[in-house]
């Protein structure tokens, strides 16, 4: 059964939903552009993104991707990733959400050892855009296609068919990256550790203001480092990535909630109701008022 995607992280940005379940932890999603943003969070799962029409910016650690129709993008366990519509421009996407072992079975299999433990480990790689016009890439965008046809189709043996194609798509990944995958552990940069340090904390706080000595004393460092790594890792400013997060925790308030458009704007941290809106339009081009009205009818909210 393919879901709705709507995010709910806890104070570390980590994702709070169950994928799947302990016996099949896989699951599929179905976003659209009129469910906004896709805020910043992690999980320990991989994550497959196929793009079916539009156009959507994605974040994976330090990456960043533009993808179109067509696309698709693999996100590493653990990386903190994010999509970003653009301004003007409709995305419509499934992804799947799966834990490593429905492929590797358990610690300790030839599986883990050869093929996936390197691939979880391997910090050169915290995302992959694959497009089809590069033919092995193509071959890995054909495997998420059959994945996700098995979860729209449901039909018998649709488990098996499922693994032996995700299975088919992380060899794909390992063969054609062995350049940057290797047996040993790879270390993440101090820098993405220094980064989560303050986005963990940025998350448990962002509804309150939040000083840039606050956030750079999080992580033992200057203010001016602070910026540096921000824009190194997350290609934001720290007052860009806030105002986007608060804006993308906005936009769960306004399809989730019929909390008032000045009980949001102070949930979210802005300083108030008429600074949020006029973020809200420069970012989608529209008030929240409207957005609301236009996205979800009055009688869905409860």
């Amino acid at each position: 059964m393919v879901k709705e995607c709507f995010m709910k992280i806890d104070s570390e940005g980590r994702e709070l939903v169950s994928h799947g379940s302990p016996s099949f932890p896989c699951a599929c999603y179905h976003t659209t552009s009129r469910q906004g943003d896709v805020p910043w969070h992690w999980h320990q799962e991989f994550e497959v993104i196929y793009i079916n029409s539009g156009t959507v910016r994605c974040s994976a650690g330090d990456r960043r991707f533009l993808l179109q129709e067509g696309d698709a993008v693999f996100i590493n366990s653990g990386v903190p990733h994010a999509l970003f519509q653009r301004l003007g421009n409709s995305y419509d996407e499934h992804d799947i959400v799966f834990h490593p072992r429905l492929v590797y079975g358990e610690v300790g299999s030839v599986f883990y050892d050869k093929y996936l433990l390197p691939l979880l480990r391997c910090s050169a790689l915290p995302g992959l855009k694959l497009s089809s016009e590069i033919p092995w890439q193509k071959e890995a965008i054909l495997q998420i296609r059959q994945a996700i046809s098995c979860f729209l189709e449901e039909q018998e043996l649709f488990e098996l068919s499922l693994r032996n194609a995700l299975s088919s798509f992380c060899g794909i990944i390992w063969k054609e990256n062995q350049n940057i995958i290797g047996p040993a552990a790879l270390k993440p940069p101090a820098s993405m550790d220094r980064v989560q340090k303050m986005l963990d904390y940025f998350h448990a706080h962002y509804q309150d203001p939040i000083s840039l000595d606050e956030l750079s004393a999080q992580a033992n460092i200057c203010k001016r480092e602070c910026q540096r790594i921000f824009k190194s890792v997350l290609g934001l400013t720290p007052s860009q990535y806030f105002e986007q997060y608060r804006l993308s925790m906005s936009v769960s308030l306004l399809l989730g909630t019929d909390e008032s458009i000045i009980d949001i704007s102070g949930k979210c941290g802005f300083q108030s109701p008429s600074y949020f809106t006029k973020l809200f339009r420069k970012r989608y081009g529209i008030t929240p008022s409207r957005f609301r009205a236009a996205q979800v009818p009055s009688s869905t909210l409860s």
